[in-house]
């Protein structure tokens, strides 16, 4: 019970120290961009903005979110009928929150298997739902992040130049482990993989204990892993369900570039609606590199740098500001609502 209660104090503390980094980076930023523009100039332009526009893209971004819950409560449901729908999607929609406050969206599948296994899904299950669920949602990013490079890679690099290679840097470790992800859900013998990582980290005293005990680990969580997805992706109706629910939420979240900017009164031709649409997407997807919650600072300056010359400077400020705060902070609150919602329901059950 005290070691219980000594990791839920350490979790909590790890929770809020992450929640302070978020609110620095965000001061931080707003100290740049304050140093290289006009903030009266900023504040001038957001004035002049249409505010039915930017309740749509709020909107756009809460329906994003809504969807992504859905999306993944889809794959729930084909394993494990018994948890209820309002604690499922619970479940599913404090992942915008965890992953947006951890390096590398990389926080929310402990909590999510956490409350899982609290909610009565056994874990593999609830292993294979989390699993199966990234799979899908790196299919469809790469996917879309495939087709803007391929229509748009001239732009890009017109307006990058060579920075254009972080874009791709990204882009490959995105493909890299989608590729990864599909080998180790058919590939029988991929545990021996691991195993031989883990094994060279066995020689160093200070990886030791951990790198011994992740190796007997391996097997079973691979078999599990494996007999999850493969069940999971034999039922047609849930991965095409999944996806498509996952394509809108990343549709209504993107295109709120493109309403943002109407916002500023501009006309926006058809090519330019996608070309911000997959700006987008790309600057937030080929970022996750970045080893800061929300990879802060790479995702602000690509889509920067890709909406350069589509507008002036100011604007381009303008609207990355505004479409920050609609796409990332607005998820922190979605998620977090979310997880206070689904602590009452656990502590009143």
């Amino acid at each position: 019970m005290e070691n219980n209660s000594n990791n839920n104090n350490t979790k909590s503390n790890k929770l809020w120290l992450n929640g302070i980094v978020v609110v620095v980076i965000l001061l931080t930023l707003f100290t740049i961009v304050g140093s290289l523009n006009d903030f009266n100039e900023i504040f001038s332009t957001i004035k002049t903005m249409d505010n039915r526009f930017l309740w749509l893209a709020l909107g756009a971004s809460f329906l994003s979110f809504v969807f992504l819950s859905i999306s993944n409560h889809i794959v729930l449901r084909a394993l494990n009928k018994e948890i209820s729908l309002v604690d499922g999607f619970l479940i599913q929609s404090i992942e915008t929150f965890f992953n947006g406050i951890t390096p590398f969206s990389s926080g929310a599948q402990p909590f999510q298997l956490y409350y899982y296994r609290k909610m009565g899904v056994a874990s593999n299950q609830a292993t294979s739902v989390l699993a199966v669920n990234f799979i899908i949602f790196q299919t469809v990013s790469v996917i879309l992040s495939t087709i803007g490079m391929a229509i748009y890679f001239q732009d890009i690099l017109n307006v990058m130049g060579h920075n254009i290679i972080y874009i791709l840097i990204g882009y490959t470790i995105n493909t890299a482990i989608l590729v990864g992800l599909f080998l180790l859900g058919y590939v029988r013998t991929a545990y021996k993989l691991f195993e031989a990582i883990f094994r060279f980290f066995e020689r160093f005293n200070w990886t030791k204990k951990t790198a011994n005990k992740l190796k007997l680990r391996t097997e079973k969580f691979v078999n599990e892993f494996q007999g999850g997805v493969k069940f999971l992706f034999t039922k047609k109706r849930v991965f095409i369900l999944s996806s498509l629910t996952k394509l809108i939420s990343l549709t209504l979240l993107y295109s709120t570039t493109v309403i943002i900017v109407r916002a500023l009164g501009q006309s926006i031709s058809i090519n330019n609606a996608f070309y911000l649409f997959y700006s987008s997407i790309l600057a937030v997807t080929t970022m996750m590199f970045v080893p800061l919650p929300g990879a802060s600072g790479g995702t602000e300056l690509s889509f920067s740098l890709l909406l350069t010359g589509k507008m002036p400077s100011v604007q381009v400020v303008t609207v990355m500001l505004i479409w920050r705060i609609v796409t990332y902070y607005l998820g922190l609150l979605f998620g977090f609502i979310g997880f206070l919602l689904l602590k009452t329901r656990r502590t009143t059950k």
